[in-house]
C-alpha cells in the first residue's frame, strides 16, 4: 500500500520484504468515433458574386472499436519494471452515411472527370478484428516520494511496438462483398483479407511528476510518439523517397490530473481513488490511415487507380523544341500506387477524462473510467505536387514541375500527389471530430 498515484506506480523487485512483483493486466475497451466529411467546393454553378463558399458537406463518419487489452507489469529492480502490452481488437465498424442530405448530391460532388465517382455513400468499411502490435518496455520511478518524502514521484518510461497483425488494405464492404485494393496488380477485388494492423514500428516516451498532498496527488506529465512503416505494410510499399512527407504524424502530449483519495484502509489493503485529467495532444503533419482511407483506397475512378511514375529523367528526345518535354517518366522505377493513405495536415486534439480505482484486496484492483476527445478540423487530403527540396534544379528531373514558359524548376514531381483529392477546391477535411471512450480493467498483482 506504499504506491504512488496510478500514474506513476511502478511495479519492482528486491524490495525488502517485497522480492517480487508481477501485475496481471485484463482490460475492455469500447471507443466510438464521429467526424463530418467535408470538401472544399469546385461546382462553378453554385458561385455568387464570385464567392464560392469553402466546403460542402460529403459524410458523416462514424466508427466503433471494442478492444481487449491484455498485460503485464514484472517487477526487476527497486522501482524498475518490465512493461508487456498486447491490444486484441475484437471488433472495428467504420461507415460513412449522409449528413444534412449529403447522400443526395454524393455522385455530383464526388464525380470523376474520367467518368464514375471517387465513392459512393452510404459506404460501409468490412469489420475487422485481429491483433495490431506487441509493445514492450521499460518504466522506472527516478524519485519515489514514498520512499523519500522530501522529493517528488518522478517516473520516465520509454516503450516500442512492433506490428505483428496482418496490415491494412483498403476495403470497400458496402454491398455485402468485400473488395479490397491488391497492392501486386493495383486492382480492386474480392478475397483479400482487410487486415487490422497500421503496420507500424513505435517508439513511445514519457516523463510524469507526481506528488501527495493528504488526500490528494496532482501530476503533470509529457508523452511522445513516433511511428515508422513496415516495409510489407501499403504505406511502407508505396513510401518513395521523392515523396515530400514520407512519415506518419509524429504525436506530443502534454497532461494535467490529479488523484483523489477519500478512502485508504491500509489494513485491510484497501483504496479508493479518483483519477482527472486533462490533456492536449499536437499531431503534426504526415501520411496516416485517415477516415477516407477504405472510401478512398478501393476507388475504382481512374483518377485514383492510375499509378503516377515514381521518378523522371531527362528525355534523350529533347533537343530544344517547345513542344518536346525536357524530362520523362523513368521506366526503370517501378511506379506508385494509391492505397488510400493520404498527406493530412497538422491539428491538436484535446482530451478529458475521469476514472476510479478500486482495490479490493492485498492482490487485487478494478479500475472504470472514460474519456472524451475533441479534434480539430483539418484536411486530411493536402499533398503538395512537388517537392522543392530534391532536384537540385536539374530539369531533367523535374518533369511537370517545371514552368515551360519560364524554365523554374520547383523540385521534383511528389508521386504522392493526386489532383482529384489534392489540389485546392478538391480537397477533403475532418470537422467537429469527437471520441468516446469507456473502459474497464482488472489487475491481478503478485
Amino acid at each position: 500500500m506504499s504506491e504512488t498515484a496510478e500514474i506513476t506506480t511502478v511495479a519492482d523487485a528486491f524490495d525488502g520484504e517485497d522480492p517480487f512483483d508481477l501485475n496481471l493486466i485484463l482490460g475492455f475497451r469500447q471507443s466510438w468515433k464521429h467526424a463530418a466529411i467535408r470538401r472544399e467546393s469546385q461546382l462553378p454553378q453554385i458561385q455568387t458574386g464570385g464567392f464560392i463558399p469553402a466546403t460542402e458537406n460529403i459524410a458523416s463518419y462514424d466508427s466503433s472499436m471494442s478492444i481487449l487489452d491484455v498485460g503485464a507489469d514484472i517487477g526487476i529492480y527497486k522501482d524498475l519494471a518490465l512493461i508487456l502490452r498486447l491490444p486484441v481488437i475484437l471488433s472495428w465498424s467504420q461507415q460513412l452515411g449522409d449528413l444534412n442530405g449529403s447522400a443526395n448530391v454524393a455522385p455530383q460532388r464526388l464525380a470523376d472527370p474520367t467518368g464514375g465517382q471517387l465513392f459512393g455513400v452510404p459506404f460501409n468499411s468490412p469489420t475487422r478484428s485481429g491483433l495490431d502490435y506487441l509493445g514492450f518496455g521499460l518504466d522506472w520511478d527516478i524519485f519515489n516520494q514514498q520512499r523519500d518524502e522530501t522529493k517528488p514521484t518522478w517516473v520516465v518510461g520509454v516503450e516500442g511496438r512492433v506490428p505483428i497483425g496482418t496490415p491494412m488494405h483498403a476495403c470497400n464492404a458496402t454491398n455485402g462483398t468485400t473488395e479490397c485494393f491488391d497492392s501486386s496488380n493495383n486492382t480492386v477485388h474480392a478475397g483479400i483479407d482487410p487486415g487490422v494492423s497500421r503496420g507500424m514500428y513505435s517508439v513511445l516516451a514519457k516523463s510524469v511528476w507526481s506528488r501527495r498532498f493528504g488526500y490528494v496527488e496532482p501530476y503533470s506529465g509529457f508523452f511522445f510518439q513516433g511511428d515508422f512503416p513496415s516495409a510489407n505494410s501499403d504505406f511502407g510499399k508505396f513510401n518513395p523517397s521523392q515523396a515530400l512527407t514520407s512519415t506518419p504524424p509524429m504525436l506530443g502530449t502534454f497532461a494535467l490530473g490529479l488523484e483523489v483519495v477519500p478512502f485508504e484502509q491500509r489494513e485491510t489493503f484497501q483504496r479508493l481513488s479518483a483519477d482527472f485529467r486533462a490533456q492536449g495532444t499536437y499531431h503534426s503533419p504526415g501520411r496516416d490511415y485517415s477516415e477516407l482511407f477504405d472510401a478512398l483506397g478501393s476507388s475504382t475512378a481512374n483518377s485514383l487507380r492510375t499509378p503516377n511514375p515514381t521518378a523522371y529523367t531527362s528525355n534523350p528526345a529533347f533537343t530544344g523544341q517547345a513542344n518536346v518535354p525536357r524530362s520523362v517518366p523513368d521506366q526503370s522505377v517501378s511506379p506508385t500506387y494509391f492505397t488510400g493513405i493520404t498527406d493530412q495536415q497538422a491539428f491538436g486534439s484535446f482530451t478529458f477524462s475521469a476514472a476510479a480505482t478500486w482495490q479490493a484486496g492485498e492482490y487485487i484492483k478494478f479500475t472504470l473510467g472514460s474519456a472524451f476527445t475533441y479534434a480539430q478540423s483539418h484536411l486530411i487530403t493536402t499533398a503538395d505536387p512537388c517537392n522543392p527540396n530534391l532536384g537540385g534544379g536539374d530539369p531533367g528531373k523535374a518533369g511537370p514541375c517545371m514552368n515551360p514558359n519560364t524554365g523554374a524548376v520547383q523540385g521534383v514531381p511528389n508521386p504522392n500527389h493526386r489532383d482529384m483529392i489534392d489540389l485546392p477546391g478538391h480537397r477533403f477535411s475532418v470537422d467537429d471530430t469527437t471520441i468516446v471512450d469507456l473502459y474497464v480493467m482488472g489487475m491481478v498483482m503478485f
